[in-house]
């Protein structure tokens, strides 16, 4: 096996094994898209990420709500962890385009 196949198998089975965390997520452990336009909160800054204004850190005695932040981002309570700050790297804005093709992309099939 090349390092590429070893890789892709590991992406594979993380991606699988991620829970999904939003009930509006139109792809199985996709991150959830933004729901608002972000072009007011933007950029996001070492210094300065807006997104935090309004969301927060899940409690840690229930479960996540919508619009709060998961524990799994978080490197210690109220700290966010430095791969997590940058939202719009695996968060996407939503859109109102229609799709351009019927596509379930939770039923894909290899070929």
């Amino acid at each position: 096996m090349t390092r590429y196949t070893i890789f892709a198998a590991f992406a594979c089975t993380s991606l699988l094994a991620a829970p999904v965390l939003a009930a509006d997520n139109p792809i199985i452990g996709a991150p959830s898209p933004i729901p608002h336009p972000v072009a007011n909160y933007l950029p996001i800054t070492i210094d300065k990420n807006n997104c935090l204004m309004c969301h927060r850190e899940q409690p840690a005695d229930r479960a996540r709500q919508k619009g709060e932040i998961p524990r799994s981002h978080y490197a210690a309570p109220g700290k966010l962890a430095g791969e997590r700050f940058e939202c719009m790297l695996c968060h996407a804005e939503s859109s109102q385009a229609k799709p351009l093709a019927p596509v379930n992309a939770n039923d894909a099939t290899e070929d």
